[in-house]
């Protein structure tokens, strides 16, 4: 069946390009921070193809020029026609596509098809295997428009407030609206809102805009960048006067008149930040319509409690980690909105327990990739460089997948030179200008080599060298680089005298965190009584300063996951999650400090609603359920063998399902027995003194211990 293709990566590169910026932040367009790559303007797409003669046809994303034959004077060039005939026998085909506009991509139907075999370059001359959709299975489906799916919403609420209107949808979620009935000639302030009190704030709500009253649709406000034709517009006044907003994440909408004037930019008030009374009152309430957007995605995985907090926490995880599957792994569908390495790291978790769907990691992993010349650390950030490798053969250890790993191989090599060239001479790297060292937002000691980074540094390395004898290309020695690395490590930062790792070797202060112990816990090979001591001094220790991100939470619930400690896994659920759910959460939130009350709750950087109440970094449960209630885990490529592990810890009753490349494992757990089933072979039952191998639809049933 023909599918549109493209030069590998270009899809996942537009639409990266797209993504970050389309952010909003109090009424304007929000730039990224980093470097961005654009797609390629021309591509050549070739193919030697034998057929009993017949016609194609050629639909494309710009302007094409087509050549069948490639050997003089048996050549026809046919410019830009879009249906060819070709005669009996075999031939080679090249279309080159020009598109300065979006990114060149090619659909052939008929005696031949575009998808599988062929190969495309930037007319370089360097071929490689083209990608291709399995969804843009159609002349229609364009794949400069990303494959979302939609579905009507309806609010649950509204009343008059403020002078104006509130909209209450009932939970967050990511949408594009349109409004209607906005009254003639009148200014008009249209407010976001992840909280009512966001909602209902005309200067801080962090997505917001103002109507002017009388504005033709073809018309345009010059002070208003929001209103430019390209990406980054927010709405625009359609013909019927009716106001269209793209897409953006929200719980509730507030519709009223504009205020008298718009306070500075430097000007921010006191409390709650509101600008000055409206001019009037809006006396008849619009009609607000909205269609979620969402991306198609099929659930695989679940978990059944029930513990009622605990089954309420991994539902709303889902359906956070859901909100922002995207185009690729956002951080945040409000704030930031875009997509981050370490963040995508920890989402490639929740992904396989959740939905297992191999196609948004390489997406996001293309993405984060970028493209050559490679001048920037991922994101500014080196661990972020570090944990997209590390990703790359995470993938692989889950799908099998070698050929990506080929396809994204020169793009590997090119950060992995990268870093390398940012080696200092005693092998450690250190930041340089324009890097962030950033490991987590903690009171680090980051002076000089930074021990977490190195961890991570030399765990790439590790990968790289894997990657490389996958794909037959040459790991540059830097599998045994790592090795060494590692020894350094254990020289430089492992203190004898305190037994745990040290943040910094080079200030003399021998800072203790549990970020960097963690990490040496995770990464490095410590070995079971090492790992156990940095466990009971670090981890363990209440003298140690705790995490305060959700972020880095993820590792240290992992660790405690890890050393089966049966509680704490469920304390943190029931205390951190339960009392964020308690405030109305819909959502999980970015951070949640349960000491703060109101709308405390929503301040972040210095303004009063900027954090992110939809963080997919905060679906961690799903993947922590998953892993140790579950128990189910990898222990292969592509889980040829995996191992079932169900601990009860503190919960009375539960089940789910935990989804493999070809098949399923059901696990159920109640007061009395433990029972596990596998659909396919592999598996090996584990439970006390128990091991024993799952024979596929046969299932295992044990007395609880």
């Amino acid at each position: 069946m023909a599918q549109w293709m493209w030069k590998f990566g270009e899809f996942e590169i537009y639409h990266n390009l797209l993504v970050h910026n389309r952010r909003q932040q109090y009424g304007w367009p929000e730039p990224p921070v980093w470097k961005l790559y654009a797609p390629e303007s021309v591509v050549r797409f070739r193919k030697t193809v034998t057929t009993e003669g017949g016609t194609f046809r050629i639909s494309a994303c710009g302007n094409t020029a087509t050549t069948v034959g490639n050997v003089f004077p048996d050549i026809r060039k046919y410019g830009g026609k879009k249906e060819i005939t070709l005669e009996p026998g075999t031939t080679e085909i090249t279309i080159t596509v020009s598109n300065p506009d979006t990114f060149p991509c090619l659909y052939i139907e008929g005696v031949i098809e575009s998808g599988e075999g062929w190969m495309a370059d930037d007319c370089s001359g360097e071929f490689t295997p083209v990608a291709a959709g399995a969804w843009a299975d159609s002349a229609q489906k364009t794949p400069e428009v990303f494959p979302f799916a939609y579905e009507k919403l309806a609010y649950t609420q509204k009343r008059p407030v403020k002078g104006g209107w509130l909209f209450d949808f009932g939970k967050e979620t990511f949408a594009k609206t349109r409004i209607t009935g906005l009254p003639d000639g009148a200014d008009v302030q249209v407010n976001f809102g992840e909280s009512e009190e966001e909602a209902l704030d005309d200067t801080w709500s962090v997505i917001h805009f103002s109507v002017p009253g009388g504005v033709a649709p073809t018309e345009k406000t010059p002070d208003d960048p929001c209103r430019r034709d390209d990406v980054s517009r927010l709405w625009q006044r359609e013909e019927d006067g009716a106001v269209a907003v793209s897409p953006v994440a929200f719980r509730y909408i507030w519709v009223g008149p504009a205020a008298l004037a718009l306070p500075t930019a430097s000007a921010k008030p006191e409390g709650s930040g509101q600008m000055p009374a409206p001019a009037a009152t809006m006396q008849t309430p619009p009609h607000i319509t909205a269609e979620y957007e969402y991306l198609p995605l099929t659930r695989r995985g679940s978990f059944t409690c029930t513990e009622e907090i605990v089954q309420r926490v991994w539902d709303v995880a889902a359906y956070t980690f859901h909100l922002n599957c995207r185009e690729f792994f956002l951080d945040g569908i409000k704030r930031d909105r875009w997509v981050w390495s370490a963040d995508a790291y920890q989402s490639l978790f929740v992904n396989r327990y959740l939905f297992f769907d191999p196609e948004i990691e390489k997406r996001t992993l293309i993405a984060l990739g970028g493209k050559q010349p490679f001048v920037m650390h991922i994101n500014t950030i080196a661990d972020y460089s570090f944990f997209w490798i590390i990703s790359l053969y995470e993938y692989y250890r889950t799908y099998g997948d070698t050929a990506f790993l080929a396809q994204i191989w020169p793009q590997l090599r090119a950060v992995m030179d990268f870093c390398i060239a940012r080696t200092d001479d005693d092998g450690f790297l250190r930041g340089r200008d324009g890097d962030w060292i950033f490991i987590d937002w903690a009171p680090m000691d980051k002076t000089g080599a930074v021990c977490g980074e190195q961890i991570l540094y030399a765990k790439a390395m590790e990968c790289y060298a894997k990657i490389a004898e996958l794909t037959g290309h040459s790991g540059d020695g830097l599998g045994a680089v790592a090795m060494e690395l590692q020894d350094k490590i254990f020289v430089k930062f492992y203190d004898k005298e305190k037994g745990v790792f040290i943040d910094s070797f080079e200030s003399g202060k021998r800072n203790v965190t549990r970020q960097s112990n963690i990490l040496a816990y995770l990464f490095l090979p410590c070995g079971p009584t090492l790992r156990r001591q940095l466990y009971e001094r670090v981890i363990l220790n209440d003298g140690v300063a705790q995490i305060t991100t959700p972020y880095f939470k993820f590792y240290e619930n992992q660790v405690h996951c890890m050393e089966g400690n049966g509680t704490l896994l469920e304390t943190s659920i029931r205390e951190y999650y339960g009392s964020m759910l308690a405030t109305g959460a819909t959502s999980l939130y970015e951070e949640y400090d349960p000491t703060l009350s109101g709308t405390k709750h929503y301040a972040m950087y210095g303004n009063p609603y900027e954090k992110s109440l939809c963080h997919a970094w905060s679906a961690s449960p799903v993947y922590l359920l998953g892993a140790y209630r579950l128990g189910v885990k990898n222990t292969g490529i592509a889980y040829q063998s995996f191992e079932v592990s169900p601990n009860p810890g503190d919960l009375a009753e539960f089940s789910g399902v935990v989804p493999l490349p070809d098949g399923e494992v059901r696990v159920s757990v109640t007061p009395e027995e433990i029972r596990a089933v596998s659909t396919v072979p592999g598996g090996v039952f584990c439970y006390g003194e128990i091991r024993q191998a799952m024979e596929p639809g046969k299932e295992i049933a044990v007395a609880r211990r």
